[in-house]
């Protein structure tokens, strides 16, 4: 028999072993799910899901006197012409007025949906009015519900995973969370957590049926983690038998952390954030190996459905090379014969991770090989084209975007030439710092985010300080800094440079860079500093500016201005103008 105390100690010792892992699992399943797990996670529960129709709800409960007055059609459509108006005069009271992300904001904001909001934002320049609103928060409610289906459930069922491996291996990887993708059995998962809810929701129609069900199906998710070929109605029917004797039990080790609950309420969440929430969820995932660590030991007639037998018993040291050795070969790469030799060498510690080549469904994400080897070598010549040519692509995007949205072709950027020397920096910095990052993406995006982040909000500072101009401002765009930087803008940052660390980079370097002569790289990099010392040397005393170059001005400065007497008076006195109206 399990013990409540038990469970609890081999979930702090999860804690221990990898707290911000934790953490951070945790909130991005809290984000992903748009749910939180309280103390009595069966009986109070959120369901992001349920926006959406609960705005249509509200917005569209009828008088029974005007059902006989007028048609139901035109009583709908009144109610969402209400709700338009509502909605527009929201969004022009935000304080973002700029940029894509600012627009999805106030959306969301104004509809209290996020895909509502983006359907609003989609249908706008076609649709008006009432049917813009009804069309938003039908299509929004229909899109819930396939995030619910394809998303929350898929990520819960992944977080299950995540803590079941964590409780025998020592470096659980957060990627676990994405089990049912890599392994591609979303639909059957997303089918038994469909059922599960169905089934749970009609026995909540009772008075105390659906409690008391919630902790009867309490084991589904982790069956599925365990075994994602599991039938739904199979499933169900195990869950209730190993759950049998121990619903009682297990409501009594959620009202264990009732304490946990209370602290968290006079710490305005902060315990459950950074502790209470992860804590309850390992204790849970102990619980359910406690009763099927049980249930084999007394060969129940279920046990069948335990297939995965590495999840609580690490294999042996030849058998998971061996495993990595049949990776190797069925990969098919250029160096196949290097990566066995390594393996064989290897030192293979069985405890840090969970054997995933030894799982009886292979990971298809891990199967593939692109082909693309991005741990290749640069070289200073390399290092340097390579600036240049993402230089260049910047200088291109910021004019083609220019262009595209005023119909002109302006020459961006402090510099002269076709180039814009912050988007060469931040991709040779990516490429250089963050090199031991590379077989962590998720890691690698955040990282080049900051660093692109810091490189840009430099940037910005030190033109001002030196010119009294600011070359772009964010001001009025959604979460910004000082309008250096902004959140649209770091998102692209960090998608660009994690595809020029994986992708471009390596692709330019091995099918292009690295076929040109020594000497011919040589002297295309001698060539392209010459010119680009020139430009800098020229751009300090006469910086690219004027109408369409600066985002924000209060004049436009004519490029004669910035030279001579004009130009001592405005930088020496220190008349550093501020840049305020939209160009």
């Amino acid at each position: 028999m399990w013990d409540r105390k038990e469970l609890k100690r081999k979930s702090r010792n999860i804690m221990k072993k990898h707290y911000w892992r934790v953490i951070a699992i945790y909130f991005i399943v809290a984000f992903m799910s748009g749910s939180r797990n309280n103390t009595f996670t069966a009986v109070f529960s959120y369901d992001s899901s349920k926006e959406t129709p609960d705005a249509v709800q509200e917005n569209t409960v009828f008088n029974i006197n005007d059902i006989r007055e007028k048609k139901p059609l035109d009583i709908l459509l009144e109610k969402f012409e209400k709700q338009s108006r509502k909605e527009e005069e929201i969004v022009k009271r935000s304080p973002y007025k700029e940029g894509f992300f600012s627009a999805i904001f106030n959306q969301t904001v104004a509809t209290g949906s996020v895909f509502s909001g983006i359907i609003t934002l989609i249908l706008k320049p076609v649709i008006k009015g009432a049917w813009l609103s009804l069309i938003s928060a039908a299509v929004g409610a229909a899109l819930l519900f396939f995030w619910w289906l394809l998303v929350r459930n898929i990520i819960q069922v992944g977080s299950c995973r995540f803590f079941l491996e964590a409780h025998t291996y020592n470096n659980t990887k957060g990627n676990r969370i994405f089990f049912s993708y890599k392994i591609g059995r979303v639909r059957k998962t997303a089918f038994v957590m469909l059922r599960k809810f169905l089934y749970q929701w009609l026995w909540s129609l009772t008075i105390i049926g659906g409690w008391i069900k919630g902790y009867s199906y309490m084991m589904v998710p982790y069956l599925v983690a365990e075994n994602p070929d599991i039938k739904g109605r199979e499933a169900i029917r195990v869950s209730r038998k190993m759950m049998k004797g121990n619903k009682w039990k297990a409501f009594l080790l959620d009202c264990s952390f009732l304490g946990w609950s209370l602290l968290s309420l006079m710490t305005l969440g902060l315990v459950n954030i950074f502790y209470a929430n992860a804590y309850k969820s390992g204790a849970r995932a102990a619980l359910y190996l406690a009763i099927r660590e049980q249930a084999i030991a007394e060969q129940a007639g279920y046990c069948a459905v335990f297939t995965d037998r590495y999840l609580t018993c690490p294999p042996e040291e030849e058998a998971l090379r061996e495993a990595f050795r049949r990776e190797v070969l069925m990969m098919e790469g250029a160096d196949w014969r290097e990566q066995s030799q390594n393996i064989n060498t290897a030192k293979m510690d069985v405890l840090a991770e969970y054997p995933s080549v030894l799982f009886t469904i292979p990971e298809g994400l891990r199967a593939k090989h692109s082909g693309i080897n991005y741990h290749c070598k640069y070289g200073v010549t390399g290092i340097i084209l390579l600036f240049f040519i993402f230089s260049f692509v910047g200088w291109a995007w910021e004019v083609g975007l220019h262009m595209v949205q005023s119909g002109e072709f302006v020459n961006r950027g402090v510099f002269h030439g076709p180039w814009l020397p912050i988007y060469g920096s931040g991709g040779v910095l990516v490429l250089v710092l963050l090199k031991k990052l590379r077989d962590h993406p998720v890691a690698t995006f955040f990282m080049t985010v900051l660093l692109c982040g810091v490189v840009e909000y430099g940037t910005s500072w030190v033109l001002e300080q030196m010119y009294g101009v600011r070359w772009w401002d964010y001001s009025g765009y959604f979460l910004n800094l000082n309008g250096r930087i902004c959140a649209e803008g770091l998102l692209v940052f960090g998608l660009g440079g994690c595809a020029f660390i994986y992708i471009l980079a390596p692709l330019m370097m091995e099918k292009g860079l690295r076929k040109i002569s020594v000497k011919v790289r040589l002297l295309l990099c001698a060539v392209l500093l010459a010119l680009f010392a020139a430009d800098f040397w020229y751009s300090r005393e006469a910086p690219n500016s004027g109408q369409g170059i600066n985002g924000r001005r209060e004049e436009v400065i004519s490029p004669g201005k910035w030279a001579g007497t004009e130009w001592e008076e405005f930088g020496n006195k220190g008349q550093k103008k501020r840049i305020r109206n939209r160009i």
